[in-house]
């Protein structure tokens, strides 16, 4: 899937390059088997068929990330207290906007 502009480009110029490699063999032999689109009998003399799994490979993006040191702040930090308290914020948040909204009309 293109989930953003780069690989969607990425994919483009991957099937241009994969086209331009393409060559297609005429289905049945002589002048009224040649199609539009096939490729001349005179380029198609010594070619090898591509039996490699895959024709033109994805490029994945190195994701490796360097090892470091954890800084201070980051041993203080709680991953579950920050999830927890963000759970929990949500779960109320209908409650708290509506006692908000009462008190403003009393006002």
């Amino acid at each position: 899937r293109n989930k953003c502009a780069e690989s969607l480009q990425a994919n483009v110029n991957r099937l241009k390059l994969y086209k331009s490699k393409l060559l297609i063999f005429p289905k049945k032999s002589g002048k009224k088997g040649v199609k539009k689109g096939d490729t001349p009998k005179s380029e198609l003399q010594n070619v090898a068929q591509n039996t490699l799994k895959e024709i033109i490979p994805v490029e994945r993006p190195a994701l490796r990330v360097k090892a470091r040191a954890i800084t201070g702040e980051e041993k203080e930090a709680s991953a579950y207290k920050t999830l927890k308290k963000m759970r929990t914020n949500l779960k109320y948040d209908g409650a708290k906007r509506k006692k908000a909204a009462e008190g403003k009309e009393e006002k």
